[in-house]
């Protein structure tokens, strides 16, 4: 069991300087990528529009009183 432990801890010892390298240089995005994005975003917009006024229409149908519920007063 010693044994295995030292090895464990020998292993990630030099996991650690493994992982540990060089930071890669970041990359300018160009104009087609914020193209992609505003249309993407164009399309978020368009299905959130019909969505809005299906799930106001579904609360007020579930919040108005039902024609049959109302009960009539004997004349």
């Amino acid at each position: 069991m010693k044994t295995l432990q030292w090895i464990l801890i020998a292993l990630l010892t030099c996991a650690g300087q493994a992982l540990a390298g060089p930071v890669a240089p970041q990359v300018q995005s160009g104009w087609l990528i914020w193209i992609f994005c505003a249309f993407g975003a164009l399309i978020l917009v368009a299905q959130l529009i019909p969505g809005m006024v299906l799930l106001g229409s579904m609360l007020r149908g579930l919040y108005r009183p039902s024609p049959g519920s109302r009960e009539s007063s004997p004349s």
